[in-house]
Order: C-alpha cells, then sequence, then structure tokens
C-alpha cells in the first residue's frame, strides 16, 4: 500500500477535491485487494478525497468481517502486554477473504488521519463505528486522552472492556513518555475501569429449558455461529456467537438442545456436537448420545469435512457409518484419519501405520543416501530394510546400497529408477562413485524392456564415460 501521508500531503496541495461518485467509491474500495500497485494507488487517492461517503462504503465492506476484524485489521496497537491487543492480521490469512480486513484497516488510518471524521464515529449510533475510531486513536498519542473519555458514555459491554484495556495501555506508555495529558488520562483510566467491571457476565444456558428461542432462530438462519468450545476442570462450554458480537456459553446439554432444536428444522451445525462427542469428559452419556447424532448426521457436514469428522468419532469412541480413508503421503498430518481406519478394522492401515512410523520423508534429498558412505553391513542392513518397507526413500536406499557394493541393489533398482525425484541425483553420483558390469547389464535389459527411466541413466552413465557406448 502507498504511503498514506504522502497522499493526504497530495490531496493538501491540490485544493478541496471533488468527492467521487458512490458507484467509483466502491470501485475504489474492492480494488483495495489484488490489485497493481499504481491502481490500488489511485484508489486510495480516490477513498481519501471522499470523506465521509467513502468511510461509509469502507465500514460497509469491513463490517462483513465482524467486530473482530476491527481489532485485528488495524495490527498490533502500542507497545504494551495486554495479550488481547496483539492478533494476527487476518488480511494476511490465505484461507478467507481479505477485503474486508483490508477495508477496516483503511478506514481506521483514515480515522487517524482526520479528527472530525474521528469524532464523528466516536459518536456514531453503531458500536462498530465507536469500535474503529477507539482502535485508531490507539496509533494516534494526542489524540487518546480525548478518544478515552469518548468512552465514558459507552453502552456496549465489549467495547467497555476494550477501552478499558487500552486505557490501561495508553497511561503506560504515556508513563514511559512522559506525556504531559498523564493524569488526564488516569482519571479516564479508572472510570473506564469501574465501566469494565459493571460489565456481567456472559450470557449463558445452563439447563435445556433455558434455551432461548430467539438464539436457535439465529443459528438456523446464519445470524448466530457455534464457533468454538472450552472446557476447564469439570466445566465444559460451547459458545455461540451472535452477529452483535454478544456471546452465549452453552452448557452440554444446552449444546445438544440446540442441535436437536436445529435438526428438527432441517439445520445441523455439527460445530455443536461434535466438540462434545469428543472432547466431554464429565457426562458419558451425554457424550454418547452427541456422537450419535453426529455419526447418523455425517452425511450433511460438508463434504471436505466429512472425512476428518468421521475419524474424530471414530478415535473417540462412537461407530460412524462410512469407511475412514487417509492419504498416505499427507504422512503425520493424516495420522488422525489412519487410527480410525485401523480402528475401524482395515487391513491396509496397519501397513501404512507402519510406514509411518518407520519411515522418513521431507524437502530434498533423503539422508538415507549418506548410509553408503558409512561402510559397514549394519548401513547396508538399514538401507535395505528402508528400500523395501518405505517407497519414497527407495531411490536414496539404492544409492547406499550401490556405493556399498551390496548386491541386493539389483533388487531395488528396478523400482527405484521410478522412484524420480530429488533422491535421483544420489542415485546417479553412486552409480558415477561405484559402477559395476553388473549394474550396468541390469540397466541394459530394463532399457530393453522400454523402460525409459533405465534408458535415461544408461544415457547418462555413457555420457560420463563410466559404461561403454
Amino acid at each position: 500500500m502507498s504511503s498514506l501521508p504522502a497522499l493526504f500531503t497530495a490531496l493538501a496541495l491540490a485544493g478541496t477535491p471533488t468527492p467521487a461518485p458512490e458507484d467509483a467509491l466502491w470501485k475504489a474500495a474492492y480494488a483495495l485487494e489484488a490489485s497493481p500497485p499504481a491502481v490500488r494507488a489511485d484508489a486510495e487517492s480516490k477513498l481519501l478525497q471522499g470523506g465521509v461517503a467513502a468511510y461509509e462504503v469502507l465500514t460497509k465492506l469491513a463490517r462483513v468481517g465482524g467486530r473482530e476484524q476491527v481489532m485485528s485489521a488495524m495490527g498490533p496497537t502500542v507497545s504494551c502486554n495486554e495479550g488481547a491487543l496483539y492478533r494476527s492480521r487476518p488480511v494476511m490469512r490465505s484461507n478467507g477473504p481479505r477485503l474486508p480486513g483490508l477495508a477496516a484497516d483503511f478506514a481506521g488510518r483514515m480515522l487517524m488521519k482526520d479528527e472530525s471524521l474521528r469524532r464523528r464515529a466516536q459518536t456514531s449510533e453503531d458500536p462498530f463505528d465507536r469500535a474503529l475510531a477507539l482502535m485508531a486513536s490507539a496509533k494516534v498519542p494526542e489524540a487518546q486522552p480525548q478518544a478515552l473519555a469518548a468512552m465514558r458514555k459507552e453502552s456496549d459491554p465489549e467495547l467497555r472492556l476494550w477501552a478499558s484495556a487500552l486505557a490501561t495501555c495508553f497511561v503506560r506508555t504515556a508513563e514511559r513518555r512522559s506525556a504531559p495529558t498523564l493524569d488526564q488520562m488516569r482519571i479516564e483510566q479508572n472510570h473506564l475501569k469501574e465501566l469494565a467491571e459493571e460489565v456481567g457476565a456472559p450470557l449463558q444456558c445452563l439447563e435445556p429449558a433455558e434455551l432461548e428461542p430467539k438464539l436457535v432462530d439465529e443459528l438456523a438462519t446464519g445470524m448466530a455461529t457455534a464457533d468454538g468450545w472450552s472446557s476447564s476442570n469439570n466445566t465444559f462450554q460451547v459458545t455461540a456467537r451472535r452477529a452483535n458480537g454478544e456471546q452465549v456459553h452453552l452448557s452440554p446439554a444446552c449444546a445438544l438442545a440446540a442441535y436437536d432444536a436445529l435438526v428438527a428444522r432441517g439445520t445441523y451445525l455439527e460445530s455443536l456436537v461434535v466438540p462434545l462427542a469428543t472432547h466431554l469428559r464429565k457426562d458419558w452419556s451425554l457424550r454418547m448420545e452427541a456422537g450419535q447424532r453426529a455419526a447418523r448426521d455425517l452425511a450433511h457436514v460438508a463434504e471436505f469435512r466429512r472425512n476428518h469428522t468421521a475419524a474424530e468419532l471414530v478415535n473417540a469412541g462412537h461407530t460412524v457409518p462410512v469407511k475412514v480413508t487417509w492419504r498416505e503421503d499427507r504422512g503425520s498430518a493424516g495420522r488422525n484419519e489412519l487410527e480410525a481406519a485401523v480402528r475401524q478394522g482395515n487391513p491396509d492401515a496397519r501397513a501404512a501405520i507402519d510406514r509411518l512410523v518407520f519411515c522418513r520423508g521431507g524437502v530434498g534429498e533423503n539422508p538415507v543416501a549418506l548410509l553408503g558412505y558409512l561402510g559397514t553391513k549394519q548401513a547396508a542392513e538399514t538401507a535395505y530394510q528402508i528400500g523395501q518397507r518405505c517407497p519414497e526413500s527407495q531411490a536414496a536406499a539404492t544409492a547406499a546400497l550401490v556405493r556399498l557394493k551390496d548386491p541386493r541393489a539389483a533388487k531395488l533398482l528396478p523400482k527405484a529408477l521410478e522412484n524420480w525425484g530429488f533422491d535421483q541425483e544420489a542415485l546417479r553420483r553412486a552409480l558415477v562413485d561405484a559402477y559395476t558390469p553388473k549394474l550396468g547389464q541390469q540397466l541394459l535389459a530394463l532399457e530393453a524392456q522400454d523402460n525409459s527411466k533405465a534408458r535415461d541413466m544408461v544415457e547418462f552413465l555413457k555420457s560420463v564415460g563410466v559404461m561403454k557406448p
């Protein structure tokens, strides 16, 4: 992103700008993402000229990411130790849309530079605007006393907590720089601390009879999500988050009741029951009920998650109506699926477990090829065992055996030639250094069978002079 101060200076020199039409502002906002630098710079310029209208376009886009987007899009605020103030920037994530974060970031930067716009946001009826104004002030030290004072009338519970945490942070940094406004900020800190203490405990549902029909409606329509779970000692809860950022903590019984109510309406939200089925320990009968429901409704889980969810359920002791599959090329990343498959009695999974534990892979040449330099029987035996049990290591193991002049290299060579990749270089070096006529005869025989990889190796060995033309 181009330098905002430079853009503001250019605008000031150009005189009073003419705001772009709203459709042009929307186009400029969308150009913040994945545009060439020149296009993005032009878009930023148009947005800065757009004033309030541009700010409103940006915040409409930013709201797609929710209020949490504000906290994280603005990046680390100031040098404090409050863990809540340090979050990764979602605009850098690769598994989701970047535009809401970019829009929040740019809108916040506009507030940093424009005091009138910032004060307007502070008095907005929308808590999203107030949150953005608060976070924008975090990077404008001279604006912090007024920003904290503006939060004295804050009614939103979550923003009260944010304001109190930020006040502590602002005071700490003001102390380090001996700010003349330090006393004033300490007064605001105390007021905001009192407001934070007045925030009640999070909403919760302990018994199914307490489950709000409104919350069920919101979950069914996507206005609320079940976005996590937590456990501590004997307490287990599933968290539902409403569109306004409010959290509702559901006991296991409430989460199960909510799931049943949603299923009756044709909505399947596995995030309400899978945590119970896999991690609940205190109430085993409820855990089994949750597992039965999750297994019954596996067909409604998104296809890209279904196999993994089935594996989680199997490993937690539940029976599912599908056979879990695994991809061996994922290595340890697929161990849950592999464990589930062997729990289901898949005989191929047992052999895969042996390979997973015994074989080692990685990027670049396999270190197994280095066994050839040890010159011992033990090294040869190890290389042979690895070559037999680990298909992806056959070229490296064969390279070691060739270098050790072990006749068992001939057994592995055909498959080793097919094991194309980095380890072919190790095999070539070993054949150059330890070539024997017997190996040459085997390569020629394979070449005669129209083995293209053997043909390539023969051509190579002839070109370096170790094999007769």
